[in-house]
Parts: structure tokens; C-alpha cells; sequence
């Protein structure tokens, strides 16, 4: 009998943690959705709490940015119309406190009042759970054929 509750109380605890690490998977893919919005809308406010001091953004074309340069490119030197997901997968490492996200994902960005050009891109987020949220420490992306 002491060891069909064991049993039990395994199995519950195991429910558990996978129903938190849903939820948990969950949060880092809004989060991601919350970078896509706030970096189309130039919301540098928003931006600024999703991203974290020591980001890395490397852009397909291999330029990479800080988080400073990520933030004040989007007030005119680099304007992002879209972002649509085709697809957002996310992974959980060190206990829940790390994510790495990947996706498929259609932008349009024009420079410095240019025109709009279309990018299909492959990238990679990683999210760290720091100061009480998600934020993002690493981006890399690359092209795939539109």
C-alpha cells in the first residue's frame, strides 16, 4: 500500500510539473509575441523591459546590434511593418529560467524611409527569466527563400 502511494504522489508530482512547464512555455512564446508587437509598433518603452541589458540582435545580413542600437534604430534608421509567424516552437533549460525559442516567420522592414522589403527568416531567441520576467538575450536569424 506504501509503495502504490508512492507510486501516486510520483505520478501526480510528474503532472504537475509538465502542466507547469506548459505554462512556462507558454509565457516565453507570448513574450515572444509581446517583441514582435512592441518592435513593429518602434515601442521602445515596451522594448525595454522584453529586452535584456546585455542583448546580442545579429540581423540576417550579419550586422549585430546591442540593445541601445536595436532600440534607437527603430525611431528611424530601421522600421519594421511586419512580423507574422508561420511557425514558434520554445524549449525550457536550467530549471525554467532559460528558453530557447525557434521560428519561421515572415518581416518587412525598410531603412531610413526606404522601400519595404520582404524577408522570409528562420530565427533564434534565447529568453533568460530575469528581474521578475522574460527577457530577450539573443537573436539570430537568417534568410530562407521567399
Amino acid at each position: 500500500m506504501m509503495m502504490l502511494k508512492t507510486l501516486l504522489f510520483g505520478l501526480l508530482s510528474s503532472c504537475a510539473l509538465l502542466a507547469a512547464d506548459a505554462k512556462t512555455v507558454e509565457a516565453v512564446k507570448s513574450a515572444d509575441r509581446a517583441w514582435a508587437d512592441a518592435t513593429v509598433k518602434g515601442d521602445a518603452a515596451a522594448l525595454q523591459n522584453l529586452l535584456a541589458g546585455d542583448l546580442t540582435y545579429t540581423h540576417s545580413n550579419g550586422e549585430t546590434d546591442t540593445k541601445k542600437i536595436y532600440v534607437d534604430n527603430l525611431a528611424g534608421a530601421r522600421k519594421y511593418h511586419r512580423i507574422e509567424y508561420e511557425s514558434l516552437d520554445a524549449r525550457l533549460y536550467a530549471n525554467g529560467d532559460a528558453a530557447v525559442v525557434t521560428a519561421v516567420g515572415r518581416f518587412e522592414t525598410s531603412q531610413k524611409g526606404g522601400p519595404v522589403n520582404a524577408a522570409h527568416l528562420r530565427f533564434i531567441h534565447v529568453w533568460i527569466h530575469q528581474k521578475g520576467r522574460w527577457q530577450l538575450v539573443a537573436h539570430q536569424s537568417l534568410r530562407l527563400p521567399n
